[in-house]
């Protein structure tokens, strides 16, 4: 896995090259792009009372996305998580 830092310090990518077959974890709504070929698992990381409580006391995602590169590798651009995403709305 190689990782690159794009357009810092406002508004950073990372841009991350996977080798064929890695996997890579990620908050969901972070991904920006992906190449071709990138399977996607979504799940509840760590049970559903675990994953619960990560998000409510935590502020976390509830759910974690799983990112599988093809047997030629590929590549995929994350953001940071807007912030109006993450608080609660009155």
């Amino acid at each position: 896995m190689e990782v690159k830092i794009q357009h810092r310090p406002s508004y950073s990518l990372a841009v991350v090259k996977l080798d064929p077959g890695e996997v890579i974890r990620v908050e969901a709504g972070a991904m920006v792009s992906m190449s071709p070929g990138i399977r996607l698992e979504t799940k509840v990381a760590g049970g559903l009372l675990a994953s619960l409580k990560r998000s409510i006391l935590g502020g976390e995602s509830f759910f974690i996305n799983d990112y599988r590169a093809p047997r030629e590798g590929g590549e995929i651009t994350l953001a940071p998580v807007l912030l109006h995403q993450r608080l609660p709305r009155p």
